[in-house]
């Protein structure tokens, strides 16, 4: 059960979208109803091999957390050369990847931060409908992505120019032959210390 007034949902994404076949959408969104996959599924898949059965798994929402329950017997998990098990429940969890006939598929969960970012939304319309466009605003579309923005800025500003030995390697070979060295270790390579 959903704690924060938004219902549950996940999200199946397509990894692989070249090997989409013609009627199959790239990703689809279940709520807490859940669904199934397969060619004659709520997110219908297709193949050329007709390797995805009719009703090949379903999304269920199960104890307060998605699962999801193979039909088929050939489908697989986050890499795993065994197929899941006919019938059991497996629990998803964000970034889980699931294999149904040549589809790679990610998974993703409504997280915590986006729920909360969208509670953020929600409350701040009521009150200012500008405040919500401005949220929206803050963030970069490259962070929906993962990507720091932060770094990402950072690296087209200029910096300081690099001293020369840091740039040249061979200024850096002549400042580290120019520099002293301790009369341990000079005595241990019969050279004297400057």
């Amino acid at each position: 059960m959903s704690t924060n007034g938004f219902p549950p949902s996940i999200t199946l994404v397509i990894l692989n979208p070249e090997t989409l076949h013609h009627g199959t959408e790239p990703q689809h969104r279940f709520d807490s109803a859940g669904g199934t996959l397969g060619r004659q599924g709520a997110w219908q898949l297709h193949d050329r091999e007709s390797r995805i059965l009719p009703a090949h798994c379903e999304i269920r929402w199960h104890e307060g957390h998605f699962c999801l329950i193979d039909h088929s017997g050939s489908s697989f998990m986050n890499g795993n050369d065994t197929a899941l098990i006919s019938g059991t429940p497996i629990r998803l969890r964000h970034n889980d990847r699931l294999q149904i006939g040549d589809y790679q598929i990610a998974i993703h969960l409504l997280g915590h931060d986006e729920t909360k970012r969208m509670q953020q939304l929600h409350t701040a319309s009521d009150r200012d409908p500008l405040s919500a466009q401005r949220m929206t605003q803050q963030q970069c579309p490259l962070q929906v992505l993962g990507v720091p923005t932060n770094e990402l800025f950072n690296s087209f500003r200029t910096h300081e120019p690099k001293p020369l030995d840091e740039v040249d390697p061979l200024a850096y070979l002549d400042r580290a032959a120019q520099a002293r060295i301790a009369p341990e270790i000079a005595r241990i390579f019969g050279k004297e210390a400057q």
